[in-house]
């Protein structure tokens, strides 16, 4: 199995390395950290509002960002065999799925580090830990999305898992505001960027942050748990999948 899974990983850099998704996850955090810091450094904005901002925009835009990753990644599966390569080379289809699912996660949080890192360089006015926790949230809270924009991409196609993108980044987005309030735990494209304005509070306004922590713990509880029923779904289904459906 851990063989297999080593294979699948292997073999998932050797199919991207010449694609654009690679080079998505180096420009876009570069620009995005270096428009950011450049804004900011002449910016009268309070500090604890601008890094707030900053991990807002990146939580918010990280829906999207996956479906044109995920929908890319199906696409050349589906190019290369109608997903038969992927289905038929390895003889465990769990190895093959976590393959994919890993590699996707590793590129994920190779960028997010990078965004991160590079606008900690350019405009250092927060500890190097928010950032860190800010890295490591941002990964627990988008791996559910990941699974569930694979079953949906290989399920209904490339138009469907961009589709959901745009909606849950437009989703993200307002459940930022009070909107989000009381209902934002129940939302998956909420935990992000609800996580990200608690990580902004546990540094600028510790006080205040015990006070709403029980609310962040249940949030992140019902993160971790609708995470591990969405992957076991996803790992059924795709154990019985043919490999019908178009990226289209």
């Amino acid at each position: 199995m851990m063989l297999s899974f080593i294979r699948c990983f292997k073999a998932e850099f050797i199919k991207k390395r010449r694609s654009a998704i690679l080079y998505i996850h180096i420009v876009l955090p570069v620009l995005c950290a270096s428009l950011f810091a450049g804004y900011y450094h002449i910016s009268s904005w309070h500090i604890s509002a601008k890094i707030s901002a900053y991990l807002e925009v990146i939580a918010a835009s990280i829906p999207f960002i996956i479906s044109i990753i995920v929908g890319g990644a199906l696409e050349i599966e589906y190019n290369a065999g109608g997903y038969q390569i992927l289905l038929g080379t390895i003889p465990s289809r769990i190895a093959s799925f976590f393959g994919k699912l890993i590699f996707l996660l590793f590129c994920f949080l190779a960028a997010v580090a990078l965004a991160l890192g590079l606008f900690l360089a350019l405009y250092p006015v927060a500890p190097f830990m928010l950032y860190a926790k800010a890295l490591a949230l941002l990964l627990f809270t988008t791996c559910p999305l990941y699974v569930l924009h694979i079953f949906v991409g290989m399920k209904f196609g490339k138009g469907a898992t961009l589709a959901l993108g745009i909606a849950g980044s437009l989703l993200s987005a307002l459940m930022c505001t009070g909107l989000g309030d009381g209902i934002w735990k129940a939302i998956p494209w909420a935990w992000g960027i609800r996580a990200m304005d608690f990580t902004v509070l546990s540094w600028y306004d510790v006080q205040y942050f015990n006070q709403v922590h029980g609310e962040f713990a249940n949030g992140m509880i019902i993160c971790a748990c609708s995470g591990v029923c969405v992957l076991s779904t996803c790992l059924l289904w795709f154990r019985r999948w043919d490999g019908g459906k178009s990226a289209e």
